[in-house]
Protein backbone atom coordinates (compact mmCIF):
# COMPACT_ATOMS: atom_id res chain seq x y z
CA UNK A 1 0.00 0.00 0.00
CA UNK A 2 3.00 2.26 0.46
CA UNK A 3 3.40 2.38 -3.32
CA UNK A 4 -0.18 3.62 -3.80
CA UNK A 5 0.17 6.18 -1.00
CA UNK A 6 3.36 7.51 -2.61
CA UNK A 7 1.55 7.81 -5.97
CA UNK A 8 -1.38 9.63 -4.37
CA UNK A 9 0.87 12.15 -2.64
CA UNK A 10 3.03 12.83 -5.68
CA UNK A 11 0.34 12.90 -8.39
CA UNK A 12 -2.59 14.40 -6.47
CA UNK A 13 -0.57 16.55 -4.09
CA UNK A 14 -2.35 15.33 -0.98
CA UNK A 15 -0.64 14.99 2.37
CA UNK A 16 0.76 11.55 3.21
CA UNK A 17 -1.35 11.24 6.38
CA UNK A 18 -4.50 12.11 4.38
CA UNK A 19 -3.55 9.60 1.67
CA UNK A 20 -2.94 6.92 4.30
CA UNK A 21 -6.24 7.51 6.12
CA UNK A 22 -8.24 7.77 2.88
CA UNK A 23 -6.65 4.62 1.47
CA UNK A 24 -7.50 2.74 4.65
CA UNK A 25 -11.12 3.86 4.52
CA UNK A 26 -11.37 3.02 0.82
CA UNK A 27 -9.86 -0.44 1.28
CA UNK A 28 -12.15 -1.15 4.25
CA UNK A 29 -15.14 -0.31 2.07
CA UNK A 30 -13.79 -2.42 -0.79
CA UNK A 31 -13.49 -5.33 1.66
CA UNK A 32 -17.00 -4.71 2.98
CA UNK A 33 -18.59 -4.64 -0.49
CA UNK A 34 -16.38 -7.14 -2.35
CA UNK A 35 -16.42 -9.80 0.35
CA UNK A 36 -13.75 -11.91 1.97
CA UNK A 37 -12.93 -14.11 -1.03
CA UNK A 38 -12.15 -11.22 -3.38
CA UNK A 39 -10.40 -9.25 -0.67
CA UNK A 40 -8.18 -12.28 0.03
CA UNK A 41 -6.94 -12.00 -3.56
CA UNK A 42 -6.17 -8.32 -2.99
CA UNK A 43 -4.38 -8.89 0.30
CA UNK A 44 -2.26 -11.71 -1.12
CA UNK A 45 -1.18 -9.50 -4.04
CA UNK A 46 -0.74 -6.22 -2.16
CA UNK A 47 1.36 -6.16 1.01
CA UNK A 48 -0.33 -4.15 3.75
CA UNK A 49 -3.81 -4.16 2.19
CA UNK A 50 -5.37 -6.25 4.96
CA UNK A 51 -3.68 -4.20 7.68
CA UNK A 52 -4.73 -0.82 6.31
CA UNK A 53 -8.31 -2.03 5.76
CA UNK A 54 -8.50 -3.49 9.27
CA UNK A 55 -7.21 -0.29 10.83
CA UNK A 56 -9.98 1.69 9.14
CA UNK A 57 -12.73 -0.95 9.30
CA UNK A 58 -14.28 0.32 12.50
CA UNK A 59 -14.54 3.82 11.01
CA UNK A 60 -16.07 2.51 7.77
CA UNK A 61 -18.53 0.28 9.62
CA UNK A 62 -19.93 3.19 11.60
CA UNK A 63 -22.28 5.69 9.99
CA UNK A 64 -20.27 8.44 8.38
CA UNK A 65 -20.66 11.43 10.62
CA UNK A 66 -17.45 13.28 9.88
CA UNK A 67 -18.68 14.05 6.38
CA UNK A 68 -21.27 16.55 7.65
CA UNK A 69 -24.23 16.94 5.33
CA UNK A 70 -22.62 14.61 2.77
CA UNK A 71 -22.28 11.96 5.46
CA UNK A 72 -25.94 12.30 6.40
CA UNK A 73 -27.00 12.11 2.74
CA UNK A 74 -24.80 9.07 2.21
CA UNK A 75 -26.39 7.33 5.16
CA UNK A 76 -29.88 8.16 3.91
CA UNK A 77 -29.04 7.02 0.37
CA UNK A 78 -27.51 3.82 1.67
CA UNK A 79 -30.64 3.09 3.70
CA UNK A 80 -33.04 3.99 0.90
CA UNK A 81 -31.17 2.43 -1.99
CA UNK A 82 -29.40 -0.44 -0.28
CA UNK A 83 -25.80 -0.73 0.88
CA UNK A 84 -24.27 -1.19 -2.56
CA UNK A 85 -26.23 1.60 -4.20
CA UNK A 86 -25.31 4.07 -1.50
CA UNK A 87 -21.72 2.85 -1.47
CA UNK A 88 -20.41 5.53 -3.80
CA UNK A 89 -21.84 8.27 -1.62
CA UNK A 90 -20.54 6.53 1.50
CA UNK A 91 -17.07 6.32 -0.01
CA UNK A 92 -17.23 9.96 -1.04
CA UNK A 93 -18.19 10.95 2.50
CA UNK A 94 -15.43 8.74 3.95
CA UNK A 95 -12.82 10.29 1.65
CA UNK A 96 -14.06 13.77 2.55
CA UNK A 97 -13.84 12.99 6.26
CA UNK A 98 -10.28 11.72 5.70
CA UNK A 99 -9.36 15.10 4.22
CA UNK A 100 -9.50 14.41 0.47
CA UNK A 101 -10.75 17.54 -1.28
CA UNK A 102 -13.83 16.99 -3.47
CA UNK A 103 -11.97 17.97 -6.65
CA UNK A 104 -9.40 15.22 -5.98
CA UNK A 105 -11.84 12.37 -5.27
CA UNK A 106 -12.15 11.32 -8.90
CA UNK A 107 -8.39 11.17 -9.23
CA UNK A 108 -8.10 9.23 -5.98
CA UNK A 109 -10.63 6.58 -7.05
CA UNK A 110 -9.16 6.36 -10.56
CA UNK A 111 -5.68 5.79 -9.11
CA UNK A 112 -7.01 3.22 -6.62
CA UNK A 113 -8.73 1.23 -9.37
CA UNK A 114 -5.68 1.40 -11.64
CA UNK A 115 -3.47 0.26 -8.75
CA UNK A 116 -5.78 -2.70 -8.14
CA UNK A 117 -5.71 -3.58 -11.86
CA UNK A 118 -1.92 -3.46 -11.86
CA UNK A 119 -1.67 -5.71 -8.80
CA UNK A 120 -4.56 -8.18 -9.09
CA UNK A 121 -5.41 -7.95 -12.79
CA UNK A 122 -8.39 -6.81 -14.82
CA UNK A 123 -10.57 -9.85 -14.06
CA UNK A 124 -10.41 -9.52 -10.27
CA UNK A 125 -10.82 -5.73 -10.49
CA UNK A 126 -13.94 -6.16 -12.65
CA UNK A 127 -15.33 -8.62 -10.08
CA UNK A 128 -14.74 -6.01 -7.37
CA UNK A 129 -16.46 -3.31 -9.43
CA UNK A 130 -19.39 -5.66 -10.08
CA UNK A 131 -19.89 -6.05 -6.32
CA UNK A 132 -19.26 -2.35 -5.60
CA UNK A 133 -20.70 -0.70 -8.75
CA UNK A 134 -21.16 2.72 -7.20
CA UNK A 135 -17.37 2.99 -6.98
CA UNK A 136 -17.49 3.92 -10.66
CA UNK A 137 -19.57 7.01 -9.85
CA UNK A 138 -16.52 8.64 -8.29
CA UNK A 139 -14.13 7.99 -11.17
CA UNK A 140 -12.28 11.07 -12.40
Amino acid sequence: MDELIAQLTSKLGIDESVANLATGKAMAMVKQHAGDDLFAKISSAIPGAADIASSAASDAAEPVEGGGMLGKLAGMASSALGGSAGGGLELGAALTSAGVEPDKMGGFVTMLIQFLKDKVGDEVTEQILAKFPMLKTLLG
